[in-house]
């Protein structure tokens, strides 16, 4: 997807799920949460947001830490706390991956990956790239940043990304600490992982392979639903070892 960034302002091809994603972001000012950018306006094809300064994750972490799952696990709490109150459109179009989990709860962001983290001096303070916000359970924003961050995918693909992988339950249990979420209410956390790996798979498959949509096109071209279907079998084969020791 193309994007510019001039003079503090970033401009992206906006689509029928802007509007939606640009009322959600003007109530998080309204409410003082800065941990996402600033809707500014919607300019023929495009949108307009604030710049959100720091450093975003990439394919490499600023920060790996243990600490940082932590302080991740809280922005996404202030981010779901920060929705209190907020009212949709009621002609809301939500760009909601396909077989998403259900339970309509809160707005998810539903991309909490690396790219998508914006770091200040090695701590994660802001979620950008809100396209992909959409109802969902309370759960998914958590899990995807456990596939990333724990993380919870296989080794040979964590090495691209210099995290750790001796110490997966512990940060997994540093994630949900820092969210809130206690042991009991976690059991079934790791399940919400898989689903979330399922959706993206789908997303590939439907978006990319069969409705060749930009930028999903590529993802599947490149074998991206053979990765993701990668991860689910790591997931299935760790599941119950993660679940005991968390």
């Amino acid at each position: 997807m193309n994007v510019s960034i001039a003079d503090g302002v970033v401009r992206r091809r906006a689509g029928p799920w802007t509007p939606a994603a640009h009322a959600l972001l003007r109530h998080f000012e309204a409410v003082g949460f800065d941990g996402a950018p600033r809707a500014l306006a919607i300019d023929g094809e495009q949108e307009v947001l604030s710049y959100v300064d720091g450093e975003a994750a990439g394919g490499s972490p600023p920060a790996a830490g243990d600490a940082v799952l932590f302080e991740l696990g809280a922005l996404i709490r202030r981010m779901r706390d920060a929705q209190e109150g907020f009212e949709r459109p009621e002609d809301a179009r939500w760009q909601a991956l396909p077989n998403g989990l259900s339970r309509d709860e809160v707005i998810c962001h539903n991309d909490v990956l690396g790219q998508n983290v914006v770091f200040r001096d090695g701590i994660p303070v802001a979620l950008i790239d809100w396209e992909l916000a959409a109802p969902g359970p309370r759960s998914v924003d958590l899990a995807a940043a456990a596939s990333w961050w724990v993380p919870l995918r296989p080794d040979d693909d964590v090495a691209r990304h210099a995290l750790p992988t001796d110490r997966r339950p512990q940060r997994l249990r540093l994630l949900l600490d820092g969210y809130g979420l206690d042991a009991r209410e976690g059991r079934g956390f790791l399940d919400s992982v898989a689903g979330v790996w399922r959706s993206w798979h789908e997303a590939v498959r439907l978006w990319g392979g069969v409705e060749r949509r930009e930028g999903w096109r590529d993802a599947f071209d490149g074998g991206r639903c053979e990765y993701l279907a990668g991860n689910l079998r790591w997931l299935a084969a760790n599941l119950h070892a993660l679940g005991e020791r968390a």
